[in-house]
């Protein structure tokens, strides 16, 4: 392969790990993946495939660095074999950009139109494919890389975090094409990018005003580091800390509090003592309190352990809920039976079993929790609100991620939620990012990483549902629809001789 064509590959890796947080600067995603497509036409698939693969890993490997501070400082994994896991990792998702590339040579024959459509349906697919296997993670679409551009995050609540996704490598797609079309082509090119740049506003308009009712929120962000969280002799005080903090939050004004995931760092279950105090301070006070605590059932003479979110109400009742989706290789390890020599590469308090879907909790107005990692699956959010949530709330610990690129990109990903339903999102954090976000996925206000502080403020509930919230990832099911008609217009008239041209 030739300097400039390597070139180019970097350009794509470099501009989208740009694109994302921390570099954050969204825009630069809509001519990411240009360079890339720019040098692969007239190339074997097999070395397309290869191209795609290396742009796509050194994306990941440079996004993923958060993953060495969980598994060198928490799981005792050292240098150089922290940089293989994430190399592993990045490789393994790498493969789903490097099937897209190897298309790029036989769609750079099709017809313009053809291109535009199969390509992103193409790139659609496979980013659905590496958020469900071989171990889910729906971390970095590329549709994400929106979440702070005002205009081009209107797509969230029209077509889904896929749907942006779309929209991104349809624009990249005629850029491409344009720059190598006849001159009487490319008229018909730039009034569809014109289009394309429309399209954003059309959808804001469509949407409208969310209606909801107002409720005023506290966030607590109690800033406990990893190494000390589970330390016996500091359970007293991490209770007293978060209650003292929530005092400040309800002296103004607030009337649903929420702490973070594993905030109480007790079985909360098994603490009557600890249990009381909690339900006497709502009571007293007449605050709904979310937060998160271990908890654990006893089944066939088993212990299984969850990662739980408690609700406790002013009139006494308790409701939790238990994680379903987990962290693969931190909360269980995928095909364990297959790999019995790979441990938990985060330590805890054991393997975790996946809960049952409970729906919202009974706060002031229905809320939706998600803990932790759950918040990056779209379908699960959108459920949550279909249920009846008009609020979302996701308890985190991203201590793990310590000052690295990571709490950055969860609290991203957590924004795309709000946006995707037009719902508020209220996104309690251990050591940061805490906020509230807006219905509209902007934030409206956040507590630093590495700070001990409260958010107090309105919340406007979430009205009627979105036209993602009703129809889901329906850009998935057209996307799965151009992909198998093009397939078999090509199996059945001979390399798609009435497509290309």
């Amino acid at each position: 392969m030739r300097t400039g064509s390597v070139l180019r590959i970097l350009t794509t890796s470099l501009l989208l790990i740009l694109s994302f947080p921390l570099p954050d600067l969204g825009p630069l995603c809509l001519l990411s993946l240009v360079p890339l497509m720019s040098a692969l036409p007239g190339i074997r698939p097999r070395w397309a495939f290869m191209a795609g693969w290396a742009a796509a890993f050194l994306w990941f490997f440079v996004s993923y660095n958060w993953v060495s501070n969980s598994i060198s400082r928490f799981g005792g994994v050292t240098f150089p074999l922290d940089m293989a896991a994430i190399s592993l990792m990045a490789g393994i998702h790498a493969l789903y950009p490097a099937l897209f590339s190897s298309l790029i040579p036989h769609a750079g024959r099709l017809r313009i139109w053809v291109c535009a459509l199969v390509l992103p349906s193409a790139w659609v697919v496979l980013e659905l494919g590496r958020s469900l296997y071989p171990a889910p993670f729906p971390w970095l679409h590329l549709g994400s890389a929106f979440w702070k551009v005002p205009v081009l995050r209107s797509l969230y609540p029209f077509a889904g975090v896929f749907g942006a996704s779309f929209y991104i490598v349809l624009v990249n797609v005629l850029v491409w094409r344009l720059t190598g079309a006849p001159r009487g082509s490319r008229r018909g090119i730039l009034s569809s990018l014109v289009l394309l740049a429309l399209l954003p506003a059309a959808a804001a308009l469509f949407q409208g005003a969310q209606a909801g009712s107002v409720l005023k929120v506290g966030v607590i962000q109690g800033n406990f580091q990893q190494e000390v969280k589970w330390r016996e002799e500091l359970q007293e005080e991490t209770v007293t800390t978060y209650l003292e903090l929530t005092d400040a939050a309800v002296a103004r004004g607030a009337r649903l509090v929420v702490w973070p995931e594993t905030a109480v760092p007790v079985f909360f279950q098994a603490e009557p003592e600890v249990a009381q105090r909690l339900l006497d301070y709502v009571s007293a006070r007449d605050v709904h309190l979310v937060f998160g605590s271990p908890g654990y059932e006893i089944r066939d003479d088993k212990v299984l352990l969850y990662n739980r979110v408690y609700h406790l109400s002013p009139s006494g009742d308790v409701e939790h809920y238990d994680k379903i989706n987990l962290v693969p290789f931190g909360e269980y390890v995928p095909f364990s039976r297959l790999l019995p020599f790979v441990d938990k590469l985060v330590p805890g308090e054991g393997e975790f079993a996946r809960g049952v879907w409970k729906g919202p909790f009974s706060t002031q107005v229905p809320s939706g929790p998600l803990v932790c990692y759950e918040v990056t699956f779209p379908w699960l959010a959108r459920r949550e609100v279909r249920d009846g949530s008009r609020i979302l709330i996701n308890v985190t610990n991203d201590a793990w991620f310590g000052r690295s690129w990571g709490p950055y990109q969860h609290l991203a990903i957590s924004a795309v939620r709000a946006a995707e339903n037009g719902v508020p999102l209220i996104r309690a954090a251990n050591t940061g990012v805490s906020a509230l976000v807006d219905g509209r996925g902007v934030l409206a206000e956040t507590i630093p990483l590495g700070e001990r502080d409260v958010i107090v403020a309105q919340v406007r509930t979430g009205g009627k549902m979105t036209v993602y919230t009703r129809f889901g990832d329906w850009i998935v099911i057209l996307a799965f629809g151009v992909i198998t008609i093009h397939s078999l217009i090509f199996l059945f008239t001979g390399r798609s001789r009435k497509w290309t041209g």
